[in-house]
């Protein structure tokens, strides 16, 4: 991805700028990735990463290890500084900051400022006194004596505490890569804690996101009266970032999986839909076989809203592009260096609360202080809305507009 400069701002009326601003969206976004005790960061801050890359390792089914006692290659005692009080994650990120530079990838990308590791790091990082969080690997025999004429299986996974000596460790004999679905530059990575990055572009930041990151092409289809019907997806879509109008129905959510859709980008999301989708993965995982990273996204949260027409706009414009679903926090990404922006009019409002939730159309003019319902007084605006031909009386703390 390339920089992106945000656009110049439009002057506006004194009476339009005390309507709440909407930013569409934000440049150089930093994301995180969040580690368990077991998983482990394979980038170090500094390296730069591409989609695809691979950027952290997943236990999925870690479990508790007796590691036993733990020694240098060197033949000296690994207790290090540990073995006189105990250690803990905690105290491996504030005291350790060596042992955090040591819990790198042997792989660095083409694009990485630094030259690549060798053997030699390699060995320095297993002649390093244990600490927590630090990559361990260990044969069967550490959870019990192997069955007779049985191959000893490897477990991995990351040390956890030192007692009397012996040190415990979250690992497991199946991993998985995580690959970035964007480009950046990563500010940190910690093994059982997450890796954070700092992105080279822009994204459209969304209310509520699950599933996991992922990367495809944005499907820009036909809405019927705001929402995309189940129906309408096939395997013709799959490999894209789909725009599924107002809100996302669990049909849509399951069939979406189904046929490898990526990810799904809607105005809203129910959370018994989340559950749904929570309880799906947790299946998927536990039959052990591989599926796609799926994501989604709802840019205005639980509420039925469609999507609003600035922002469907330039999703339009964006069709056919490679764009990314970020988990952490709610982003949808892209490089908005390479996509037209739509002409966005400086009147144009959006009602976000009250009883025209959802509704667009365009500012008039401010009344000041007016009574609404129950008695309250407000100040009050006269707004046009898209679908009427009569002016509406609105507050002007339930509406807001659209800036990039």
């Amino acid at each position: 991805m390339s920089a992106a400069v945000p656009p110049a701002t439009t002057e506006i009326s004194p009476d339009l700028a005390r309507v709440a601003s909407r930013r569409i969206l934000v440049f150089s976004p930093t994301i995180r990735y969040r580690l368990a005790p077991g998983d482990r960061a394979l980038v170090a801050p500094g390296d730069v990463v591409v989609p695809g890359m691979p950027i952290a390792e997943r236990t999925p089914d870690a479990e508790f290890v007796d590691a036993g006692r733990l020694a240098r290659d060197d033949g000296k005692s690994g207790s290090g500084r540990a073995s006189s009080g105990g250690g803990s994650l905690e105290r491996l990120w504030q005291d350790e900051p060596l042992a955090r530079a040591g819990s790198r990838s042997m792989a660095r990308p083409s694009t990485a400022p630094r030259a690549e590791s060798g053997p030699a790091d390699a060995g320095r990082e297993r002649r390093r006194p244990p600490f927590p969080g630090k990559w361990w690997v260990g044969g069967g025999e550490r959870r019990g004596k192997p069955a007779k004429n049985k191959p000893t299986v490897r477990v991995g996974g990351t040390l956890l505490y030192e007692t009397e000596g012996r040190w415990c460790a979250a690992a497991g004999e199946r991993h998985e890569i995580v690959e970035s679905p964007v480009a950046g530059l990563v500010r940190e990575g910690r093994n059982a804690v997450g890796v954070t990055i700092e992105l080279t572009g822009a994204a459209l930041s969304g209310a509520i996101a699950a599933g996991e990151p992922t990367r495809g092409y944005l499907d820009v289809p036909r809405l019927t009266d705001g929402e995309l019907w189940a129906s309408a997806l096939d395997v013709g879509r799959a490999g894209a970032v789909v725009v599924a109008g107002s809100r996302i129905s669990a049909q849509a959510i399951s069939r979406a999986r189904a046929i490898s859709i990526r990810g799904l980008i809607a105005g809203s999301v129910g959370e018994g839909e989340l559950r749904d989708l929570e309880a799906s993965e947790l299946r998927q995982k536990a039959s052990l076989a591989p599926s796609v990273p799926f994501g989604l996204i709802a840019l205005d949260g639980h509420g039925r809203r469609p999507i609003a027409t600035p922002i469907l706009s330039l999703l339009a414009a964006m069709a056919g592009r490679e764009v990314a679903i970020v988990v952490d926090p709610p982003l949808l990404v892209f490089d908005v260096a390479q996509v037209p922006l739509p002409e966005l009019p400086p009147d144009w409002i959006r009602a976000r609360s009250g009883r025209h939730a959802g509704r667009e159309g365009r500012w008039l003019k401010s009344l000041g202080l007016r009574r609404f319902q129950s008695g309250i007084y407000l100040e009050g605006a006269v707004v046009r809305f898209s679908d009427e031909m009569e002016t509406t009386i609105v507050p002007v703390s339930d509406l807001e507009r659209f800036v990039f």
